[in-house]
């Protein structure tokens, strides 16, 4: 890649070896060239590194506890609840799964990030006009949301670094309204501590000095924003993955409907403890349950996971200096027979406790 040293590792052991074994000596994550110049993902948890990552990383981890999701449910099912009894459904005009879906993970994730309600799922439309025209709104709100959605649905970036002027005004914008929405945020005394941003600023005004030098505005307005990026982007490409491949394969649905329906009426919400021990065929199909994880095996919803070597470091019996990106590949390792036998069929029973399969180290990787 030019001048930088760049491997792309496709091979499970070594894998492990440089994501277990080595982590200590590559636990950055590589910047391609269009992050290093965008303040918004530069200053996220994903790129930062050194002692402010890690305060950063143990300040938020409670927000990811099964505890804290568990109490999310309600929220979760609220929105999707409301999806379901309001969609309007046209027999002259297709819904586009992809774009519901990131509608649903977008509110989802505004409420339990942001402690906003976007409201996309009620517009119907991922249309700036409709998006406008919602008056629940307040205006920097929707301002925010309308350029969060065109630079996740309609720009493009490239590895060579060239970004055109539309992305980057785009990207100065939407800085700005995350700017005032975390601005608005501070000036509330009583903000609870339930979404990821209140979270955040009551550490910041703790009495910590470390906080307050951590967690300045700048970064507060990165972090928050990333946990809506990452989360609304790669939820809403693994749900279209997996009714692509449930739809696809009829005798993979039959199962999954038999076991949704058995579980109870239609008012029953399972818990987090029931989605991991009563539904051990949606387990095969989706991510820590079967199906989602065969699905991101087939689709992964991370086409790679990049690192940076801290000195030089040896890999697989090659010296690579210190600052080569390394790359790790996982729709390589999954698509590989000698990992997953027959790797271009959609088998959720393979990720089956009882299943002599599930048993390879490869699956925990």
């Amino acid at each position: 890649m030019g001048r930088q040293p760049l491997i792309i590792i496709g091979d499970a052991e070594l894998c492990k070896e440089i994501g277990i074994k080595k982590f200590k000596d590559i636990p950055p994550r590589s910047i391609p060239s269009p992050i290093a110049g965008n303040v918004i993902h530069q200053k996220g948890l994903f790129f930062t590194s050194g002692t402010r990552w890690s305060t950063m990383r143990n300040t938020i981890v409670s927000m990811y506890q099964s505890s804290h999701i568990t109490s999310l449910l309600p929220m979760m099912q609220s929105v999707i609840e409301y999806v379901d009894q309001h969609l309007l459904i046209s027999e002259h005009q297709d819904i586009l799964f992809s774009n519901l879906c990131l509608q649903l993970a977008t509110d989802i994730i505004g409420l339990a990030a942001f402690g906003f309600d976007f409201g996309l799922t009620k517009t119907y439309s991922l249309d700036d006009s409709a998006i406008q025209n919602n008056q629940d709104h307040d205006i920097v709100v929707t301002d925010f949301i309308k350029q969060h959605i065109y630079c996740t649905t309609k720009l493009q970036m490239d590895l060579s670094g060239t970004i055109d002027w539309r992305t980057k005004q785009s990207e100065k914008n939407l800085v700005s309204k995350i700017e005032q929405i975390v601005e608005k945020r501070v000036s509330k005394r009583e903000r609870g501590s339930k979404d990821f941003l209140s979270l955040v600023l009551n550490a910041r005004e703790s009495d910590e000095i470390k906080m307050k030098n951590v967690f300045t505005s700048d970064y507060v307005s990165a972090l928050a924003y990333e946990q809506l990026l990452v989360g609304s982007t790669t939820t809403a490409f693994t749900l279209s993955a997996v009714l692509y491949l449930v739809a696809d394969h009829p005798e993979v649905e039959k199962k999954l409907i038999e076991e949704i329906d058995n579980f109870g009426g239609h008012s029953l919400i399972p818990t987090t403890d029931d989605l991991q021990h009563k539904f051990p065929y949606l387990d095969q199909v989706l991510n820590y349950l079967h199906v989602i994880k065969e699905s991101l095996r087939f689709y992964p919803s991370s086409p790679l996971f990049a690192r940076e070597a801290l000195k030089q470091v040896k890999i697989g019996g090659y010296v690579l200096p210190k600052g080569t990106w390394i790359w790790l590949t996982p729709e390589i390792l999954s698509k590989d027979p000698k990992n997953f036998p027959e790797p271009d069929k959609f088998l959720p029973e393979r990720f089956d406790p009882n299943c002599e399969e599930e048993n390879k180290d490869i699956h925990t990787l």
